[in-house]
């Protein structure tokens, strides 16, 4: 399987597997434990446990890969000079590694109080 095809292949998966988990992300937030109601304590509370912070997580890596390998896909398809393909992939993966550290930090360094 070439490149092309593997990339098309990770956002048809990922895409799905992204439906899933945020049905599941939306489920939890809003209908089974806060009964509706989202608060600060409700989150802190949640993100307590190891198992929604490697959910959240997961979920936070997924997105941001799925998202900017789509963005990038497109782009390839339009850039014909190697140094702007190069500058914007660089760029692509510098805002997607800024992401994910910014986000991997605030799930686990979230206060359980205010």
């Amino acid at each position: 399987m070439d490149q092309g095809a593997g990339r098309w292949l990770f956002q048809r998966v990922s895409g799905i597997a992204l439906l899933a988990v945020l049905l599941i992300h939306f489920a939890v937030t809003h209908y089974f434990s806060t009964g509706g109601e989202v608060t600060y304590q409700s989150v802190a509370e949640r993100l307590l446990q190891p198992s929604w912070r490697f959910f959240n997580l997961g979920f936070l890596v997924l997105a941001v890969f799925h998202g900017l390998n789509g963005c990038w896909t497109i782009l390839e398809d339009y850039l014909k000079k190697d140094w702007v393909r190069l500058t914007l992939f660089g760029a692509i993966v510098l805002v997607g590694l800024s992401f994910i550290v910014i986000g991997t930090l605030i799930v686990t360094s979230f206060p359980a109080k205010i």
